[in-house]
């Protein structure tokens, strides 16, 4: 093949199959995947490599709302173009000269005592009560519960593998408690019953789950679950490294931003109880 000649389109392809897909995990894998195939214009694609411009780039960028999906596309292509101005194939990765946009995430908010009460009750007689419980119940990320298997499950050590790709110690074994025991088997009863011949323990994809977590609780997003179980996992008195391990946090730093804030509202609660005049 003619590198000097090749377009973008056909570079993606091998850039991918060559430089990403034999090192790195399926979660990550997807995600590039969707950046080439959904966000990556047909007419940008068609394009020589070499006579990709600046404004092609930045006409192509315009094209996707500002947000993560922007930013990760602009990643992507700023990798492939990378690897191609080394091998000669462009003399200057042009991503390089676009501006970059900052992403100011989202702030997750714990549920409630109050909401996780009505959360769990809107499941009853759900589809997916047994998935939202079992991310209630862990604090897993949302592809993290989609990716378990049967072969994950420990039963004999009562562990579950979560093969997370997020961060160094996102791979990692959690806890199967007595309530997530109960969660598994009514899932799997659940397979089933709707004949779903899948090793994948919840055999849905992402957007269901984000979809359906909206419709029942309309005031936060999936992810807030997460920061739930570590809210509650601070309010229990588990300790900060236990359950940093357990979500596979890469600092205990992030871990302990929820409980100085759990804290500092117990602190707060606790002090508002001293009166220097007791009421008679």
């Amino acid at each position: 093949m003619d590198l000097k000649n090749i377009t973008l389109g056909e570079w993606l392809s091998i850039w991918y199959d060559t430089y990403k897909k034999p090192y790195l995990k399926p979660y990550s894998l997807r995600n590039i995947d969707q950046m080439i195939r959904l966000h990556t214009p047909d007419w940008l694609k068609s394009m020589k490599m070499k006579d990709i411009s600046i404004f092609d780039i930045e006409k192509a960028l315009s094209a996707i709302p500002l947000g993560r999906t922007y930013i990760y596309a602009r990643q992507v292509w700023h990798s492939a173009f990378t690897k191609a101005h080394k091998l000669g194939i462009v003399s200057v990765n042009v991503l390089t000269l676009t501006d970059k946009v900052t992403y100011k995430k989202r702030k997750s908010k714990a549920l409630t005592l109050r909401e996780q009460t009505d959360f769990i009750k809107a499941l009853e007689n759900k589809r997916f009560k047994w998935v939202m419980l079992f991310y209630l119940h862990t604090g897993v990320r949302r592809a993290e519960a989609l990716d378990i298997t049967r072969d994950d499950i420990d039963e004999e050590n009562g562990l579950i593998h979560i093969k997370g790709t997020k961060t160094e110690g996102s791979d990692r074994y959690i806890i199967m408690t007595p309530d997530v025991q109960v969660l598994l088997i009514e899932q799997q009863r659940q397979n089933r019953k709707e004949k779903l011949k899948t090793d994948r323990i919840f055999p849905y994809c992402k957007e269901q789950m984000s979809r359906f977590f909206k419709s029942v609780c309309p005031n936060h997003h999936l992810h807030d679950l997460r920061h739930t179980y570590i809210t509650r996992c601070a309010e229990c008195g588990v300790s900060v490294s236990v359950c940093q391990q357990l979500v596979g946090h890469s600092t205990a730093d992030m871990t302990m931003n929820v409980y100085t804030h759990v804290m500092d509202e117990f602190k707060r609660k606790e002090a508002l109880k001293f009166r220097l005049f007791p009421k008679l």
